[in-house]
């Protein structure tokens, strides 16, 4: 019976981070060509420029060091599962940090996307809350990369 119910935690373990290896990779994927950027549809100015750009790095760097921290617990849970005897409360406690790491980099997704649509006018606004629309509609959040300006003009 343990040995199922650490195959269980191991598999949907392994099952959480492949769905999460998917959404990074289909949120970081290249942008094809033609394929307008979000604020492609938005003109902004200069102010507006700046204000989402600081925005987007401190996403970044956020994303970079959640990052960073799930790739630890992933790690020592990796550490876990083959010690002999298995700990499953050390399984659990590691399996609700990264639980909890990811639901925090969520919740700092959406307070980014509701920072720029602040930043944004009334009348521009439709056009971002379409996008991200379709960006959480496809099973993810907007990547940080939803907010990406086209080059300066």
């Amino acid at each position: 019976m343990r040995r199922f119910v650490f195959s269980a935690l191991l598999a949907a373990s392994l099952s959480a981070n492949a769905a999460m290896v998917a959404v990074a990779v289909w949120h970081h994927r290249p942008v094809p060509s033609g394929e307008p950027l979000l604020f492609s549809r938005v003109t902004l100015d200069a102010d507006q420029r700046a204000r989402i750009s600081e925005l987007r790095s401190r996403l970044v760097s956020t994303r970079e060091s959640h990052g960073r921290r799930i790739a630890a617990l992933r790690q020592q849970l990796a550490g876990v599962v083959m010690r002999q005897p298995a700990d499953p409360i050390a399984v659990d406690r590691i399996l609700g940090a990264i639980a909890d790491d990811q639901a925090a980099y969520q919740r700092a997704v959406v307070e980014h996307v509701l920072a720029v649509r602040d930043v944004l006018r009334p009348e521009q606004r439709p056009a971002f809350e379409k996008m991200v629309g379709e960006q959480m509609s496809l099973g993810g959040t907007p990547p940080c990369g939803a907010c990406a300006m086209p080059p300066a003009e």
